[in-house]
């Protein structure tokens, strides 16, 4: 098989097991996807994040961003308010709940993550996390025009 098919393969069945594994660390948080503990993650790094700015970060459309940051919202985990500057941006900060969860989760993040990544040097992380964002830039490159 074509090495490049192969990495490709491989990609597509990481991206599988690694949302599989986030939704066994997200149980009994009350976080519906893996894709919510994203977002608190990225909210809680980016206090006052626009919406624009969270869809352009996670690839995520921003008419499901919205509908997203809205259950969020419900669940207690985020809030949102109209930027006084420019009434068109909607900006979102991280709750007490949500700072809780995110807590609460750590202990299991690290654990998995040490477990993950136990069979590689610090050297080999690094040239992975290098290799891997130049594939992410030539998709975007390919998929949305830009990087």
């Amino acid at each position: 098989m074509d090495g490049k098919v192969s990495i490709i393969l491989s990609v597509l069945r990481l991206s599988a097991l690694i949302n599989r594994m986030g939704l066994k660390l997200v149980e009994g948080t009350g976080l519906s996807s893996v894709q919510q503990w994203q977002l608190l993650g990225i909210i809680s790094r980016n206090e006052g994040i626009t919406l624009s700015k969270l869809s352009e970060e996670t690839l995520v459309t921003k008419q499901n961003m919205t509908g997203l940051i809205e259950r969020m919202g419900k669940g207690g985990w985020v809030t949102t308010w109209s930027d006084p500057t420019d009434k068109r941006l909607t900006r979102v900060r991280i709750t007490e709940k949500g700072k809780e969860t995110l807590e609460m989760m750590q202990p299991r993040t690290h654990q998995s993550n040490e477990v993950t990544f136990q069979d590689f040097r610090e050297d080999e992380l690094e040239m992975m996390d290098e290799m891997l964002e130049r594939l992410s830039r030539s998709l975007r490159v390919q998929v949305d025009g830009r990087e």
